[in-house]
């Protein structure tokens, strides 16, 4: 399992492209870059980059309320976070308290700290990192695995820290994807930012995240993307035929990532990228 600088689970988190990202923005030649990702979720890539100083700054988007609070709170609420996970009782107990709150406030379109806290307890103790997903060993918890094996606190805290020292070089949003192109990234200098693109899931997002798209908001996002051509971008998505048509004036990549949702597996998926982003195949990323 990758391990993350990000303090959050993230089901299809893009960790492993790291490196991949980080060669990419040094084959594009981008000066003191500016790394995005719309669909930020766990923010493996984000965090990694940033914190080995990759690039120099990133933003970051959920429209999520649960994952924005996260994140606000790491940034914003640091040390009144940091108190409440190292209190914290990983009880079953405790996991149905922080489901119910979680399911009362999960569509606030607002920061709450609650939120957020709620949200960590889930997502560190539900299988494959899924907020909505049953708890880790089962609910009667006679796994092997027990309801804790994913919530080493010293850990967690020291992550809190780091990413909240860099508060400054951090922008966070809770917009749509298609919004957040329009209002922010066409804002920016063409010759900084560089921009993943991981929307949810063609096939498996209904199961896996809170914001699932069908495929008319597949469609709309696409067109969205597609003003930023002047731009350095990439978008992944899974392989699926659709996918492959609403792109289809793009060059299409292949790919293998190992997940781990349920099980370890590898599965190929789809990688686009726009006309001004040099393609290059780096570390476990093998373009087909």
């Amino acid at each position: 399992m990758p391990r993350t600088k990000s303090i959050l689970r993230y089901p299809g988190g893009k960790t492993q492209l790291s490196k991949f990202v980080s060669n990419l923005i040094s084959i594009n030649k981008i000066k003191n870059p500016i790394y995005c990702e719309p669909f930020s979720g766990g923010s493996g890539v984000s965090m990694e980059l940033l914190l080995t100083n990759k690039v120099n700054s990133v933003i970051l988007n959920d429209l999520d309320p649960s994952i924005y609070s996260i994140w606000f709170a790491i940034l914003h609420d640091t040390d009144k976070l940091i108190d409440v996970v190292q209190s914290m009782h990983i009880t079953m107990d405790e996991w149905y308290h922080h489901k119910d709150i979680y399911s009362k406030l999960k569509d606030i379109p607002v920061y709450d700290f609650r939120l957020a806290v709620s949200a960590l307890f889930l997502n560190r103790t539900n299988r494959g990192g899924i907020i909505t997903g049953g708890p880790i060993g089962g609910h009667e918890q006679k796994s092997k695995y027990s309801l804790d094996c994913r919530f080493n606190k010293a850990s967690i805290v020291k992550k809190i820290y780091a990413i909240a020292e860099q508060r400054h070089r951090i922008r966070l949003y809770m917009s749509d994807a298609k919004d957040l192109i329009n209002d922010v990234l066409l804002q920016e200098n063409p010759e900084q930012l560089f921009t993943f693109f991981d929307p949810p899931y063609y096939k498996q997002g209904q199961a896996l995240y809170k914001n699932a798209f069908n495929h008319e908001d597949h469609v709309a996002l696409a067109a969205s993307i597609k003003t930023m051509d002047e731009y350095k971008w990439i978008t992944t998505y899974d392989e699926y035929p659709e996918i492959q048509s609403i792109y289809s004036e793009y060059r299409l990549f292949t790919y293998k990532l190992r997940y781990s949702v349920n099980q370890f597996r590898k599965a190929n998926e789809y990688l686009f990228a726009s006309p001004a982003t040099k393609l290059k195949s780096f570390d476990k990323v093998k373009l087909i």
